[in-house]
């Protein structure tokens, strides 16, 4: 079409018929209505909306015509029933007009009887005054938000019941925790432990295997939030059932059989996912201790002294599929000597200013609180992490099992 046959748009906007045409077509249902709320015209989109206004009652009330609920039960014109002082459209309309206030997108939620039977709807409405007719009356658009609110309330349904069920699952793996301090002569044990989220991939546990043996393991999975929770949980089942099957037979694995036990039973491609952990024994009468780390962090030997060692041997994760066999190591514990097992999410948090690693606050910090009862040890080093991490919540994990040979 050449320029000389498009229509000039002046010209549309001095045409009724295109206005008429235009107001038709919006989906916003659009009126004009006096100081009595009373309707002097309304587009197709109002009809759609509210089938009362099908009757074209030209100069009817809006409630009449939209089938506001205060209207038709009480049979009395907008403006005039019990509730009309508390209406929000009624109100802002009036102030319009007065005020010459415009008002945009207001929430109203409102029953309007549709098709005679009574349904709720949420609208949004805005509002200018205009001059129409030789009069000053308002110019009311609504729109229609009742499937879009629905979407929103069901969504947040949804939500809370997501909520609730990691709320459920977080308690579940708190239930897999020790519970109960161990009562062995000889030593004394302290945790803690905080997730990121309701649920975590952090699991440990402490167990006394014999009268005069400490069993105890840090596990961290890849990965937080629900997948890596039950992965979690599951290994924590395998090694409780584990467990309680040396406690049957009498039958004790070195923690280097028990790393090798979960690298058969939690291959990569099985699991789709790899963790760390650190598994050790202690003989409580005579101070062995023994480990095995599958790609963990190193555990922490804080000396009754003061003097902390790094226990750094270690082997390949469980999962990564490498073939390698996990070695043991031993140390020997004196009275007061303390072994420390923790995730890197609590080492991570040691980091300030964007540092990750916070390896050597961390070391400080045990040492500077050697002299402290072990629980309260463990309570300062928490504390002292949140004070690094300036109030933020956690980002990661973090959890810490704390032993003492007090004996």
């Amino acid at each position: 079409m050449s320029d000389a046959a498009l229509p000039d748009f002046d010209s549309l906007k001095e045409s009724a018929a295109f206005l008429n045409l235009l107001l038709d077509n919006i989906t916003s249902a659009v009126l004009i209505v006096d100081e009595d709320l009373r309707i002097h015209q309304f587009n197709r989109s109002f009809l759609s909306l509210f089938d009362r206004a099908a009757e074209q009652l030209a100069g009817a009330s809006f409630g009449r015509i939209s089938g506001c609920v205060n209207a038709v039960r009480e049979n009395r014109s907008c403006g005039a029933t019990s509730q009309c002082r508390f209406c929000a459209l009624k109100q802002s309309l009036l102030r319009t007009l007065a005020q010459d206030a415009p008002v945009d997108r207001e929430r109203l939620e409102r029953v309007f009887y549709i098709d005679g039977r009574p349904v709720l709807k949420h609208l949004e409405f805005s509002a200018r005054r205009v001059n129409f007719q030789g009069r000053r009356m308002t110019l009311v658009i609504i729109y229609d938000i009742t499937e879009i609110e629905a979407q929103r309330r069901a969504l947040e349904e949804k939500q809370a019941q997501v909520e609730a069920d990691l709320r459920a699952a977080g308690e579940i793996q708190k239930s897999l925790l020790p519970q109960l301090a161990l009562e062995i002569p000889g030593v004394c044990t302290a945790w803690r432990f905080e997730p990121c989220g309701h649920v975590g991939g952090d699991i440990f546990q402490v167990y006394a295997s014999r009268p005069e043996t400490l069993s105890a393991y840090v596990l961290d999975v890849c990965g937080h939030g629900v997948s890596a929770a039950l992965v979690a949980v599951t290994v924590s089942q395998f090694l409780h059932s584990l467990h309680n099957r040396m406690s049957l037979t009498g039958k004790l694995f070195s923690p280097a059989a028990v790393v090798a036990r979960l690298e058969q039973a939690f291959p990569l491609d099985r699991f789709d996912c790899f963790f760390t952990i650190v598994y050790m024994t202690l003989d409580v009468r005579t101070g062995r201790l023994a480990y095995s780390n599958a790609g963990h962090v190193p555990p922490l030997l804080v000396r009754a002294d003061g003097r902390l060692e790094v226990l750094a041997e270690h082997a390949p994760v469980i999962g990564a599929g490498m073939g390698q066999a996990h070695g043991e190591a031993e140390r020997q514990l004196g009275p007061g000597d303390r072994v420390f097992l923790y995730t890197d999410g609590l080492m991570d948090h040691f980091g300030t200013e964007g540092e990750r690693h916070g390896k050597q606050r961390l070391h400080d910090a045990l040492r500077g609180f050697h002299r402290r009862p072990l629980e309260a040890t463990v309570e300062g080093v928490f504390q002292e992490a949140a004070r690094l991490r300036g109030g933020e919540a956690p980002q990661d994990d973090m959890s810490l099992l704390a032993l003492e040979r007090t004996g």
